[in-house]
Formats: C-alpha cells, sequence, structure tokens
C-alpha cells in the first residue's frame, strides 16, 4: 500500500519555525547569562559550564544524517555485436492482381517468367504481372558454395 504523499513545503516551514524558535531561546539563555555575569563571577563560571554542556546537547540532538555508500559508477555497456544480415537472393515472382503469388522463377529465368505470364493472360481472363521478390538464401546453398 502506497503512504500519504508529504507536503514538502508544509514540513519545510514546521522545520524553519521550530529553528527560529530554538535561536530566540539561545538568545533569551545569553542575555540570562549576561546579566548573571554582571552579578558575580563565580556564578558565571557555573553557568558557563551550563551553557557548555547544554550546546553539547543541541549539537547532539539534531540527529545527523547516514552518510551513503557512494555507489560504484555503472560498468559502460559494451554494445552488441551487429547480427549479419542473410543473404538475399532476388527470384522472379508471377503475381495476379490481387497480389497473390501465382509462380516463382530463378532470377537467371526472366524469359521462362514472362512466358508464364502470357500463358496465364491467355488461358485465364485477367491482368498478371512479374516482380522481383527478395527472400533469404536457404542454409544449403551456403554450405555448398563454402565447400567449393
Amino acid at each position: 500500500m502506497a503512504g500519504r504523499v508529504l507536503n514538502r513545503r508544509e514540513l519545510r516551514r514546521q522545520n524553519d519555525a521550530a529553528e527560529s524558535v530554538e535561536r530566540d531561546e539561545a538568545e533569551e539563555e545569553a542575555d540570562v547569562e549576561e546579566d548573571d555575569d554582571e552579578e558575580g563571577e563565580e556564578d558565571g563560571a557555573e553557568a558557563a559550564e551550563e551553557s557548555d554542556a547544554e550546546e553539547g546537547d543541541e549539537e547532539e540532538a539534531p540527529a545527523k544524517p547516514k552518510a551513503k555508500k557512494a555507489k560504484a559508477p555503472p560498468k559502460p555497456r559494451k554494445p552488441r555485436k551487429p547480427k549479419a544480415a542473410p543473404r538475399m537472393r532476388a527470384r522472379w515472382g508471377v503475381f495476379d492482381v490481387s497480389m497473390k503469388q501465382v509462380a516463382l522463377f530463378d532470377y537467371k529465368d526472366r524469359a521462362a517468367a514472362d512466358a508464364k505470364v502470357a500463358e496465364l493472360a491467355a488461358k485465364k481472363n485477367g491482368t498478371f504481372f512479374l516482380q522481383v521478390v527478395k527472400e533469404p538464401m536457404p542454409d544449403d546453398a551456403e554450405a555448398a558454395a563454402a565447400g567449393k
């Protein structure tokens, strides 16, 4: 469960008010001690000892914030090695008007692809066209090419 959100400005005002009250009290005590010093030095010595003890308490009273451990600087990230793009091969695709692939030919077989387009156009009443299709090369072809 989430706690109530603290109003930092209000807390700051309260803290400043408390500090001003403490300063006023310290000034009044200092005035009283000066008056005591004028009455007698013996009383002043005792008052000085008491004021030293009170000052020590005042110094210890505010809680000292705990020293935070210094965080180690973040380690620089090593850039990832970019993956090599897969090898692509171009092929001729025969498509109809609805972009449905009807046939696929190797790039060097452009004449066969044109013949297929003409055959389909004569056989069926529709429009067919050629378009270059790029697809990743199969792993077997890479292994065979590397072995040669």
